[in-house]
């Protein structure tokens, strides 16, 4: 019979590391003190953002069927490592290796996993050699009008673990950074719970700074004579750049994405949005920004390395003390955009979907 699990006491700080390393804030739905090991035969998948689940029944020594579910990354950034849904044929037998779920008898996080006779993959494994490089030998500087070319696809750099360690990560500038709350913002924030006001954990978007880059994401670009469009790949955020204003009208209506207009100083696009509906600066920690907030981005154009650092500017004068500077770089992507369309499955075995 096809059917095994085995679940362990974390006790080493070295695994405690690698595990904690890569739950990135999933420690209430997974219990990082435990290892567990199970063996079972894939029934279906759901290739969705935020996580990917990979379903499967394991059958019991006394002949009784448990179904199970675990929990993998983000369909998008799966697809950007080689990753496909045809690995996943229902009746391939499926080892995993992982992290037991809290809440859910049958669930898990995967770490490792293993298809068939087939290689143990890492949950943050490039099954590709390499990330497919972009050949754009053809791709013209400049577009007919003279704007500097940004149309395309754009990603940060992936962040792989493979091994129990981080190969690269995404330069994104987020990681460690702290904005300076005014009295103000630290008492709207004050009552902050992680679960329940979390944006993201309601399949929202943060806003226009992080969310450029979080999970490295594939965005797109669009331009014309008169706008040039940002659709993020994270949380589906779109954001117009308005090439053709040279002030913000006085009827804006406030929204996540805020006000833009923009010009060009030779390869750097500079961009000025204010009209921001108050929300998070970050949703983690539940640092809030009113609609006060005001933002500076500039997006330099290196047509040599296809790259776009933004380094970029804030104030709010109501919820923080000073104003704040962070950068970070996308790149032209092989792998192309794709909704993200959020289909949050974390509490699906509470809901009886």
């Amino acid at each position: 019979m096809i059917g095994n699990t085995k679940i362990l006491l974390v006790t080493t700080a070295l695994l405690s590391m690698s595990i904690a390393q890569a739950h990135h804030g999933s420690n209430s739905q997974f219990d990082q003190s435990k290892s567990m090991e199970v063996t079972g035969v894939v029934t279906k998948l759901r290739f969705v953002n935020p996580h990917s689940y990979v379903y499967f029944d394991v059958t019991n020594d006394d002949g009784t069927v448990d179904h199970w579910r675990c929990e993998m990354r983000a369909a998008t950034v799966l697809k950007r490592s080689g990753w496909s849904e045809d690995m996943f044929e229902p009746g391939t037998v499926i080892h995993i290796e992982g992290v037991p779920a809290r809440r859910e008898e049958h669930g898990c996080y995967v770490n490792k996993l293993q298809l068939g006779e087939g290689k143990v993959i890492e949950r943050y494994e490039q099954l590709d050699d390499a990330e497919k490089e972009v050949l754009m030998t053809d791709r013209p500087a400049t577009l007919a009008n003279g704007q500097p070319n940004i149309s395309g696809d754009w990603a940060a750099p992936q962040r792989l673990l493979q091994e129990g360690e981080v190969r690269r990560r995404a330069a994104t500038g987020f990681r460690g950074f702290q904005y300076p709350q005014s009295q103000a913002g630290k008492a709207a924030a004050a009552n902050f719970d992680l679960n329940r006001d979390n944006p993201r954990f309601h399949c929202k978007a943060v806003n226009i700074l992080a969310d450029w880059v979080f999970d490295q994401h594939i965005n797109r670009i669009e331009q014309t004579d008169t706008t040039i469009t940002l659709t993020y790949g994270f949380m589906d955020i779109v954001r117009t750049i308005h090439l053709d204003m040279q002030q913000h009208p006085d009827d804006i209506t406030p929204s996540r994405a805020g006000h833009s207009i923009g010009h060009w100083e030779g390869n750097t696009l500079v961009v000025d949005t204010i009209g921001f509906a108050p929300g998070y600066l970050d949703g983690r920690a539940g640092v809030m920004h009113s609609d006060q907030l005001h933002v500076v981005e500039r997006f330099e154009f290196d047509p040599e390395e296809l790259s776009l650092v933004r380094t970029y500017t804030g104030e709010d004068t109501l919820y923080l003390s000073e104003p704040f500077e962070n950068r970070d770089a996308v790149f032209l992507s092989a792998t192309p955009f794709d909704p993200y369309n959020c289909d949050d499955l974390t509490t699906e075995f509470v809901e009886g979907h």
